[in-house]
């Protein structure tokens, strides 16, 4: 699992407003504030760690859109990665950020973070040279399968122009380190991609927040910083 329980330095967590139009999701903070920042969840959709992002978005001013594609597809069996898999093909990539794109420029979105699968949205969304600030965290540069798939990031990475930044783990299991050392030896000839590649991290590391090991923390704390800077 990518992330379930809350982290104690994000705000007591819980669902915001419900927005229910083109896309489905959570708002948080003052409608009117400046920066709008929506975040893409991992699989298993909007919970406690994005709501306690989310909130804690809105505490340093900004307004904040949980994003949650998968509540429209139906509640998980079973909290495993095989029922999220399974109902997160039931989304269409495509189709999706089609939709999230006509929200930002409509809600004046101003920063997007993703994180999982939502990380390899925010490859596309730099190959589309989106408008917001762009964060993705632990994504998948070699892709995944999709009905309406978006292309492989390793296909374009290097022709990609709008900037972005990238966090990820070299120990991602899910990801593969193999895939990790070829996106870092990717990372010289994509000049838009700010690439941080946390030597001894594996996926989910925002978690760490809350860990009891100090590199662990250090490395969640320090990706936390770089999010604030690239967002607010």
């Amino acid at each position: 699992m990518c992330h379930g329980a809350a982290v104690s330095v994000f705000p007591e967590a819980h669902l915001g407003e419900v927005y229910d139009g083109d896309i489905y999701g959570y708002q948080y903070g003052d409608p009117s504030a400046s920066k709008h920042i929506a975040i893409f969840p991992d699989i298993y959709g909007a919970n406690p760690l994005y709501q306690g992002l989310a909130l804690r978005f809105a505490e340093k001013g900004a307004r904040a859109t949980l994003l949650d594609p998968y509540t429209p597809l139906g509640e998980l069996p079973e909290p495993t990665r095989e029922h999220a898999f399974a109902r997160r093909m039931k989304l269409r990539d495509k189709t999706y950020l089609d939709q999230v794109e006509a929200y930002s420029e409509k809600e004046g979105v101003t920063g997007i973070v993703g994180f999982c699968l939502g990380g390899l949205y925010i490859f596309e969304l730099a190959r589309r040279a989106a408008k917001p600030d762009l964060v993705g965290l632990y994504g998948f540069p070699q892709g995944l399968p999709n009905d309406d798939g978006i292309p492989v990031p390793f296909d374009y990475l290097t022709s990609v122009t709008r900037s972005f930044t990238m966090l990820m783990g070299r120990l991602d299991e899910p990801v593969t380190t193999e895939v990790m050392d070829k996106l870092s030896a990717m990372a010289p000839d994509c000049p838009a991609m700010d690439l941080t590649m946390y030597p001894n991290a594996g996926h989910g590391f925002i978690a760490d927040l809350d860990s009891d090991d100090p590199e662990a923390r250090a490395v969640a704390e320090d990706a936390l910083a770089r999010l604030d800077a690239a967002l607010l």
